[in-house]
């Protein structure tokens, strides 16, 4: 997937436009979505861009269309440390086995997740060990705390494994700045 292709999936991402906003992605790989993510950022956001492969780290840019992004080599499950604006859980759930002591642990952090995973049940060795499709992430979402849920978005995809979707979803505490559109 390229850059345009990712953030036409995330076009529709709740990002607040009027401040810098600081963001985490959680499984970052070599930074499409991270690149993607910084080009609908305003100027002066920042990214901690998370991944545990260190190879794939040394291709994210330190800026990107005026976003600072710091690469952090550490493991999904690590600790995490907020409070941020958001978490970008870009192709990363899929690899996670115990997916809601990972999401009580975001929702401690941030109001806002934005998820791109399959929309698939069937595991894909070892692409996709643990699929989440998205008839079952809005309940887990729930369960952690995470009360809206916003599809973004869908496309094809390459691997044959169900289409790619994109939602956004939103904790407990989140307070809308625009009732009829929260992310502008």
């Amino acid at each position: 997937m390229t850059t345009a292709e990712a953030r036409t999936l995330l076009g529709q991402a709740p990002i607040l436009h009027t401040r810098p906003n600081r963001w985490l992605e959680l499984g970052c790989g070599t930074g499409t979505f991270t690149r993607a993510l910084a080009e609908l950022l305003p100027p002066g956001s920042a990214i901690t861009a998370v991944d545990r492969d260190e190879m794939a780290l040394h291709e994210l840019p330190a800026m990107h269309n005026g976003v600072r992004i710091t690469a952090l080599n550490a493991d999904v499950q690590d600790p995490l440390s907020g409070p941020m604006d958001g978490v970008l859980l870009a192709n990363v759930l899929h690899f996670v086995e115990d997916k809601e002591a990972l999401l009580a642990r975001i929702a401690q952090v941030v109001p806002t997740v934005v998820l791109v995973e399959y929309d698939t049940s069937r595991p894909l060795i070892p692409w996709v060990p643990f699929p989440l499709p998205r008839n079952t992430a809005v309940p887990l979402f729930a369960k952690a705390g995470f009360v809206e849920a916003v599809l973004l978005g869908e496309r094809p995809s390459r691997y044959g494994n169900g289409p790619l979707y994109a939602m956004a979803f939103f904790a407990r505490n989140h307070k809308s700045i625009n009732p009829s559109n929260p992310w502008t």
